[in-house]
């Protein structure tokens, strides 16, 4: 492995933007290669961004361009938000593609269905496999046994204004209450102190939950006092002026827009809003996000999965062939996104040196799909949040009903 890294590591210091090994197109089956017909394998995704499509273009050419038994096309099937449900009409037609990249907290659901092919004796001969992030691990696997391999991996992190905070004199905040605080110096007129994304549905939980597990509740104990805790200080947050109640309306790249209008001095966001950052010329910094009781997490990021009864064989191949080092850094550079495993990420680090706090941050995650009950608790989080946020509810009872809904007490003090 040593010997790929420093022939990486050379590539980067030679070249500031990477090309993909054989990202030329391939000539259509036969061609220049004899009569021997090429296997169809299909790929579906939501990624939907310039950069994210000529990721896939170039990915997919160069893997065909790789060998010849094998004839990889992507499609997309998006956006996000209706992916899974062209999925499911997908397999109420019997139409899928060989391999989906899935966001990584809707694999065990897949699983449970029986929608996914078991690959572990495949993953288990990968090279250097160990240096995969475990959090990133956990999101493939499912009762010991692995259904694909992670493709990219990613955090939340405190995004703040540098000229805002300076002019204001706010150091960066490092705990809850400093950034209470800092948004408080920072709320004038025609501009809030802090954003972030409280709409219903998995980007509300996602950012919520960084809250709760800072503030000592595991993913099994929400509705406790850190939940509690997490609740009462978003609330506080939003009834004190000091972040829009319109966060309940806003996606993530809603908030990052707001940002670069002037309108908020700090947000809660991660690496998929930097390109649109560093175009608008915002001088910008990126800090670890403050924390209550500990430093944690959740693990965004997508999964490349396998589909039961496709061709197997060939999505194999096709993960392989990912799992390089230098095939997965340079469609990582080019998508804007962290590589899931940390020979990689350090590698990716010195091309993209913003993302430093998001690989520090990655020791801290935990995987949503690493909990079996997720898609039970993710909309009782982000709809508890959406109606703390909106005055319909107070944090006690939500936390009554998350405990009531996933099994657990009826009181917190009980």
């Amino acid at each position: 492995m040593k010997s790929s890294l420093r022939r990486v590591m050379a590539c980067v210091c030679a070249a500031g933007l990477f090309c993909f090994t054989g990202c030329a197109g391939l000539p259509n089956e036969g061609e220049g290669r004899g009569t021997v017909k090429r296997e169809e394998l299909v790929l579906w995704t939501y990624y939907e961004t310039e950069m994210q499509r000529t990721t896939m273009d170039d990915l997919t050419a160069g893997f065909n361009k790789s060998q010849d038994q094998y004839h990889l096309t992507w499609e997309y099937h998006g956006p996000v938000t209706e992916f899974n449900k062209r999925l499911a009409i997908g397999m109420t037609q019997n139409q899928l593609p060989d391999m989906v990249i899935l966001d990584n907290p809707d694999m065990p659901s897949y699983v449970k269905m029986g929608k996914l092919e078991d690959i572990t004796d495949a993953v288990n001969t990968i090279e250097d496999l160990d240096q995969y992030f475990p959090s990133s691990m956990e999101s493939v696997e499912y009762g010991g046994r692995y259904y694909g391999l992670p493709f990219c991996c990613n955090n939340v992190a405190l995004i703040y204004n540098k000229d805002m905070l300076k002019e204001a004199g706010v150091n960066v905040p490092e705990t809850w209450e400093e950034l209470r605080a800092a948004a408080e110096k920072l709320t004038v007129p025609g501009r809030y102190g802090f954003a972030m994304s409280a709409i219903s549905g998995e980007q509300g939980a996602f950012q919520f939950g960084t809250y709760m597990l800072s503030a000592g509740d595991d993913l099994g104990q929400a509705g406790g006092e850190g939940t509690l805790k997490a609740f009462q200080y978003i609330q506080d947050m939003a009834e004190e002026g000091l972040m829009s109640r319109d966060c309940v309306n806003w996606s993530q790249n809603d908030v990052a827009r707001t940002f670069i209008a002037g309108k908020c001095a700090m947000m809660e966001n991660g690496p998929w809003v930097f390109p649109e950052l560093d175009e608008s010329g915002i001088n910008y910094g990126i800090a670890v996000f403050p924390s209550n009781q500990r430093a944690m997490g959740l693990l965004g990021g997508e999964d490349i999965a396998v589909l039961k009864g496709k061709n197997v064989e060939g999505s194999i191949a096709f993960l392989k062939y990912y799992s390089q080092i230098d095939i997965m850094l340079n469609a990582n550079l080019r998508a804007n996104s962290l590589p899931p495993r940390l020979d990689v990420a350090q590698l990716f680090l010195k091309a993209k040196p913003e993302y430093k706090v998001i690989l520090s941050q990655m020791e801290h995650c935990i995987s949503r799909a690493g909990y079996t009950d997720w898609s039970k608790l993710s909309p009782l989080l982000s709809d508890g949040q959406y109606r703390i946020i909106t005055g319909e509810s107070t944090p006690q009872e939500v936390c009554t009903e998350i405990r009531q809904n996933m099994g657990g007490e009826k009181d917190i003090t009980d």
